[in-house]
């Protein structure tokens, strides 16, 4: 071999040792151990102060021992990067591993970090009395945008948070069960996926996305297939996104729970201050009454371009339907899109702000036991829907109100020359459980009168809730 052709070979092998990335290393956690070692499988760390202070790198996981508790905050070092994120998970066989808090702010803490993956962990923090607290949350709070926060597959309850907004409204919308926070000084948080979870048992609510400003909105936001149940407050919130998604989640029981709701409002499944933001698919049942909400679903104040709420269930939630309430903080005037829902024993609309459009189409409003509450924005459509109601309700009028091919049974009929009154016979109405699969019920008999009704309407949406 000559010296170039070695050179060469050398250079060669260098630079394909250069291209290599760094090994990503797993660091195990055992809560479980009277001995703390270096964090490897074999020596693992053994209390969450020791794992708090090592820097994880992109690529880099921590795991934590199945069948053990760790007790205190849990606050990882380090940032991963879109290709390679760092992951928090459980290794080993058992029940998923638990952090308990403990009464502390939070169980589970990520500060202006980047691409984390959060997944097959138990998180509680309980105590004696409510107060500021949750149990996971990630701040972006740094002025920047940070990216990438992925929490699935967990469990997270007996979380003591507070639970009256009335008097305590700030520590009220920072507790819950997992919380995301972008919203200080000019931050951000993009690209936040919240899926599959399991949230009980939790003071404030369930879960609470807040990943931008008004002008400074989080991109890239989805929160799907997560369980909600007997929270003291709001099931699933999305403030401050553009183009957030919140769909096939289910919110139940609303309002009780450990640690109930003690003071002012609280509501199903809702967005604020967003930009074309859509909740579908979702099912939202059986909340309290609050002071005034407690409604299934919520456009709130200073939402942009669209509000979407579409191809929805939801039964016996004491504050009804829908809330509009674009005048309840700044508004922002999005056009409200309700369509395809099925609403069985949820028999009351809110509003609150009259700079706004509401199309309300093609929806199931079925309260043949209960007097309907109805008031909309002063500009509002209502099409194609079926209305079953009492002999005692009434529904809105005005001059900016229109009403076109709804069908009436029972309840007294507007003013609505292409509509019609009659039984919808419905196959098996008012038989809808907890799942979006129950409401099967509400399909139509082929003589059904609502069959020969309807007006087009354009853009939407393509499908019907049962198609």
């Amino acid at each position: 071999m000559t010296s170039n052709t070695l050179r060469f070979t050398r250079s060669i092998a260098l630079f394909a040792a250069l291209a290599q990335p760094l090994l990503a290393k797993v660091f195990y956690l055992d809560c479980g151990s009277t001995t703390s070692g270096d964090g490897s499988e074999s020596r693992p760390f053994s209390t969450l102060i020791i794992a708090n202070h090592a820097v994880l790198c992109p690529g880099d996981s921590l795991k934590i021992k199945s069948g053990t508790i760790c007790a205190g905050t849990l606050s990882p070092r380090g940032s991963g990067t879109k290709e390679s994120p760092i992951t928090l998970t459980n290794y080993g066989d058992g029940p998923l591993p638990i952090i308990n808090g403990s009464g502390v702010a939070e169980a589970v803490s990520l500060t202006n970090q980047d691409h984390w993956e959060i997944s097959n962990i138990a998180i509680i923090n309980p105590a004696y009395s409510v107060a500021w607290r949750r149990g996971i949350v990630g701040t972006s709070s740094d002025g920047t945008a940070h990216h990438g926060l992925y929490i699935h597959d967990i469990t997270v309850y007996n979380v003591a948070g507070q639970t009256n907004k009335a008097t305590q409204s700030d520590a009220f919308i920072a507790s819950g069960g997992i919380l995301v926070n972008g919203t200080e000084n000019a931050s951000r948080y993009d690209d936040v996926q919240i899926y599959n979870n399991t949230i009980y048992d939790c003071g404030g609510g369930g879960i609470k996305v807040r990943v931008g400003q008004m002008d400074n909105r989080g991109k890239g936001t989805h929160v799907w297939g997560n369980n909600v149940s007997h929270v003291g407050g709001d099931g699933v919130v999305v403030s401050y996104g553009e183009s957030s998604i919140i769909e096939q989640n289910t919110a139940g029981f609303l309002g009780h729970g450990k640690y109930p709701w003690t003071g002012g409002n609280f509501a199903g499944i809702w967005v604020l201050g967003c930009q074309d933001a859509v909740m579908r698919f979702n099912v939202v049942h059986d909340s309290l009454m609050s002071q005034i909400d407690s409604e299934a679903f919520d456009c709130d104040w200073g939402n942009e371009g669209t509000c979407t709420v579409e191809y929805n269930y939801s039964h016996d939630n004491a504050g009804g339907i829908f809330l509009n309430c674009d005048g309840c903080g700044t508004p922002g005037g999005a056009r409200q899109i309700v369509r395809y829902n099925v609403f069985q024993s949820d028999c009351r609309v809110y509003s609150n702000g009259d700079n706004v459009q509401l199309d309300f189409y093609n929806n199931v409003v079925y309260c043949p036991h209960k007097d309907f509450e109805i008031a909309v924005p002063p500009h509002t459509n209502m099409s194609n829907n079926i209305w079953v109601g009492t002999a005692n309700s009434t529904l809105p009028k005005g001059d900016g109100i229109e009403w076109n091919a709804n069908l009436f049974q029972t309840v007294p009929k507007p003013m609505d020359t292409a509509g019609s009154t009659g039984d919808p016979q419905f196959i098996s109405p008012d038989t809808g459980q907890n799942t979006l699969d129950s409401v099967s019920g509400y399909r139509l008999k082929s003589g059904s009168p609502a069959l020969r009704l309807g007006v087009v309407i354009a853009d939407n949406g393509g499908r019907d809730f049962l198609e």
